[in-house]
């Protein structure tokens, strides 16, 4: 009997293990030039959803681009407030994209995603121009407490 207690206790000790140290998956890695980030408009202005990694400081910072109900790019971390903490981040599933972790999903056709609770992907500003979405280096970088 102690030697299961013992054992009990001891896989749930390394379950909890790799919750705290656990690093985030990695998407299609970009990189900064200079300041910004620059990701190719013909490469994301198509109504789907997009994941990107951007590796800093041993981190991976994820995002996504989407494309919203009006035509508009719109970019937010892989994260939300209340999960980021699991680092599973989000998954397209049909016309949404559903939290890994509690399963609250957002329709992509949305403008504006409402919260609901603390979980929704956290927005990542950024600026359309005429060949890229850039996204400028330090708002990535500000959300590796996320990662």
């Amino acid at each position: 009997m102690k030697l299961s207690v013992y054992a009990i206790l001891l896989l749930w000790a390394l379950l909890l293990q790799p919750g705290c140290s656990r690093q985030a998956p990695e998407y299609r890695i970009v990189s900064a030039e200079g300041d910004w980030v620059n990701i190719s408009l013909q490469a994301v202005n198509d109504g789907s959803v997009h994941f990107f990694t951007y590796k800093w400081e041993g981190r991976n910072i994820n995002f996504f681009i989407r494309t919203d109900g009006s035509g508009r790019l719109r970019a937010h971390f892989d994260a939300c407030y209340s999960c980021f903490k699991y680092k599973l981040g989000y998954v397209r599933r049909d016309n949404r994209v559903v939290c890994i972790a509690c399963q609250i999903g957002y329709d992509l056709d949305d403008d504006l995603w409402e919260y609901v609770g603390a979980c929704a992907p956290i927005n990542l500003s950024s600026r359309a121009g005429a060949e890229h979405l850039s996204i400028r280096r330090a708002w990535l970088e500000k959300g590796k407490k996320f990662f």
